[in-house]
């Protein structure tokens, strides 16, 4: 069975850190009450992402994730579309269900290869689903 394994964006993890020492460093002037909070939950979600315990994985039957602890399962017949948006080192995986639901993973790194073989793995199971990608023309 062909799984595509997405790791995390480090970028986005590397921004998160910055953003938490920008906050600590101003919220000091203010009070450490703000901090005490915003800095531990930054650092668990890095931590997370270190150990591997988050994940993303997308099969043929379904995509399998997890956002922390326990796994969760989205099942290929039922996803309606998929759609990916680049917005600077993001890239926003999408995914709408045909009960209505939607799914949004943005702090994953998605290259365009992996966005292609994503799109062929739930494009036999249902004719809907998207793939928006912005392609430079080199001609």
């Amino acid at each position: 069975m062909k799984t595509i394994k997405l790791s995390p964006n480090w970028t986005v993890q590397g921004s998160k850190l910055v953003l938490a020492s920008l906050v600590a460093f101003s919220v000091n002037i203010i009070g450490t009450s703000l901090l005490m909070f915003i800095l531990p939950v930054l650092l668990f979600i890095t931590v997370l992402n270190f150990l591997q315990i988050r994940f993303l994985h997308c099969y043929k039957a379904g995509i399998c994730y997890s956002r922390g602890f326990g796994k969760r399962y989205i099942n290929a017949e039922e996803i309606k579309a998929i759609e990916f948006k680049k917005v600077a080192f993001l890239t926003v995986f999408k995914i709408s269900l045909e009960n209505g639901e939607k799914y949004h993973f943005s702090n994953w790194q998605i290259n365009e290869e992996q966005q292609l073989a994503i799109t062929k793995l739930y494009k036999v199971n249902k004719g809907s689903s998207t793939f928006k990608a912005h392609v430079e023309c080199k001609a």
